[in-house]
Parts: C-alpha cells; sequence; structure tokens
C-alpha cells in the first residue's frame, strides 16, 4: 500500500530534529556497567568462579550472569544464554548480556544481590544521577516456565565496603530496608526495558555499589504476571546498564551537565521510517493510538535503522530508547 505522511506533521518534525551539537561523554563511575567484559563465557548459574562478569561479584547468595556467548554452546543449551535461557526470553538492553537475580520470594524473604566497587569513590556533598534498565524474567526454557512475577523495590544501594562472595558463600546482607534508588511500583512489562533513574546527594563516600531488592517481603508488593498456575510468589529481574554519573564536574572532572548529544533525525517516506542518531545506541518501536506496539526492532542500533511504516490510515507514536535518554514523536498515515 502506498502511504502519504502529512505534509504538516513531517515538516514540524523535520525542523525539532535537524539540530545537531557536539556529544562529549560523562563519566559513569561504574565498572563494565552493561555487563559485556568477562573471563570466559558463561557456563553455569550461579556467579560461579569465572563464571561472572569482570568486575562484579556475588553480594549474597546466587544471581546469574547470561551472555549470547553461551547461547546453546555445542548444541547444549547452558541456562545462561541470550536471549532464551532458563528464566526468560529477552534481548539484552545493549550489546550482548545482563544479570539477574530473584527479588522477591512469596514469604521466604530469600533474597540475590550483585555488586561491584566504584571506579571513584564518591565525594560527600555531591549530587549523582542514577541509572538502570530492569526488565522482570518470564517464560523462561525451565524456571518460571509459566509465567513470572512483578514487585516493587528493585533498586541500587551504596556501601562502603564489600561483600563480595568469592566463592559459593560468604558474610550475610541483612535487610537494610532502604535503597537509593527503587522502583515505587512493580516493573510488569516483560517485552521492552523499563528504565528506573533519580539523583541523590552523597552523605558518605560510598565505595561500592549493589543491585537487588533491599526491603523485606513484609515491605514488598508483588504480582502474578503472564499466566502463573499455580504463583509461587518467586521475583525475578534483569538489570543491564548501570550507571552512576557525577551531575557537576566539580567532583569528578567531568559531570552530567556537560553531556551534549546528537538529536535524532528521522525521515518519513512512502512505506519506510529512517532514523539516524549518530553514536546513540538505540532501539525504535511504533505504537498505535492504544498503545500497543505495532512495530519494533528488537535489536540495539548505533547510527540508522529503517522501519516498515504502519498501512492503516491512523495517528501513531514513534518511540526511540537511547542510552542515556529516550525520544517520542507523533505522526500520521493518510
Amino acid at each position: 500500500m502506498n502511504n502519504e505522511w502529512r505534509a504538516a506533521v513531517h515538516a514540524v518534525v523535520c525542523c525539532l530534529l535537524l539540530i545537531a551539537t557536539p556529544r562529549c561523554e560523562a563519566q559513569n563511575l561504574v565498572p563494565n556497567p552493561s555487563f559485556e567484559l568477562q573471563d570466559t563465557c558463561p557456563y553455569t548459574f550461579g556467579f560461579q568462579e569465572g563464571d561472572r562478569p569482570l568486575y562484579w561479584y556475588s553480594w549474597y547468595n546466587s544471581p546469574e550472569y547470561f551472555h549470547a556467548c553461551a547461547q546453546a554452546t555445542n548444541g547444549v543449551d547452558t541456562l545462561v544464554g541470550v536471549p532464551w535461557n532458563g528464566w526468560t526470553f529477552q534481548y539484552p538492553w545493549e550489546g550482548v548480556a545482563y544479570v539477574g537475580f530473584r527479588s522477591f520470594d512469596g514469604g521466604g524473604d530469600f533474597r540475590e544481590y550483585v555488586g561491584a566497587e566504584l571506579v571513584e569513590p564518591l565525594v560527600i556533598g555531591c549530587e549523582y544521577q542514577l541509572r538502570f534498565w530492569t526488565n522482570p524474567a518470564c517464560d523462561g526454557s525451565y524456571w518460571l516456565t509459566n509465567g513470572g512475577t512483578a514487585c516493587d523495590n528493585v533498586g541500587m544501594l551504596f556501601t562502603t565496603f564489600s561483600n563480595a562472595w568469592y566463592a559459593t558463600t560468604g558474610p550475610a546482607f541483612p535487610f537494610r530496608n532502604y535503597a537509593h534508588l527503587r522502583t515505587t511500583l512493580p516493573v510488569a512489562d516483560t517485552v521492552a526495558w523499563t528504565l528506573v533513574e533519580g539523583t541523590f546527594t552523597a552523605d558518605s563516600a560510598y565505595t561500592h555499589v549493589v543491585l537487588g531488592n533491599f526491603f523485606a517481603d513484609s515491605l514488598t508488593s508483588a504480582f502474578p504476571i503472564g499466566n502463573p498456575n499455580p504463583w509461587t510468589g518467586i521475583t525475578y529481574y534483569l538489570i543491564d546498564e548501570v550507571e552512576v554519573v557525577p551531575v557537576e564536574a566539580s567532583c569528578h572532572d567531568v559531570g552530567a551537565h556537560d553531556v551534549f548529544e546528537e538529536e535524532p533525525v528521522l525521515r518519513f517516506e512512502a512505506s519506510t521510517i529512517s532514523v539516524d542518531w549518530p553514536g546513540e545506541l538505540f532501539r525504535a518501536e511504533v505504537l498505535d493510538a492504544s498503545g500497543r506496539v505495532v512495530i519494533a526492532d528488537p535489536l540495539n542500533h548505533s547510527g540508522t535503522v529503517v522501519l516498515h511504516s504502519p498501512t492503516v490510515q491512523a495517528e501513531y507514536v514513534l518511540r526511540l530508547f537511547g542510552k542515556r535518554k529516550s525520544f517520542v514523536t507523533k505522526f500520521v498515515v493518510l
């Protein structure tokens, strides 16, 4: 079908998007923030020795490290591959890897945490931008195969000490019932990654960052997603692209205010949408007026991606998920 784009909408979009500014990288204090770097390809579950991303450790119990290199290794499903593994089917937000942990136990208060030493300690009195992407596990090849659950309180915590497990056992990590950043509502979208972000001012010279649910079950809300039968209450979340960025340059030489990024450039043609976002890693999707995703590209792109345009005459939303920000605009097919 030959689609016609409403000229007025197209002109407005172009006027807004053809402005480009220089790009400068802010300093992320989290090492290996998207878990791409590893000693060896992960071979089993539980953050075993040589089976975890570089610089990251289990902070308590047995979280998992998932990587595309482990998918059907030698024809055998290792349960920690990407995109399909023992817990879920999900592509990474960025790159080829992510981590996962149990964040709610339906009454058992069982938790799993992952943690790392920061590149530099936080500076007392300095403000930091905190971000991570999360996704609830669902429809795995072994665990949670009938669906999954969602809970709140998935978050980020800073400490002034290490609780790293260098083997399969280690020191306990009691509930704090507090987090420096957390989800206040259960994240239930199993298809798209959800950004969790906020800012805080350091009140200590924190040296380590930890991810998980630091609240007891009695202070956590959870509910089933998918179609679990029976519902066990066990909740498992994936994490990708973790950021701790100083807001002001005076604290760590480069701050979030010093970041300049080019805006995406859109080209609407007869049957395609061309998105050009130089230097930005992003995903693209088109939603209809009801919010249903009608076109999606599940992969990360840097540069240009071309999507097929919708064929039904209606108003749509184009949504781009960038590494540091998102972009949304409306368009109409006539």
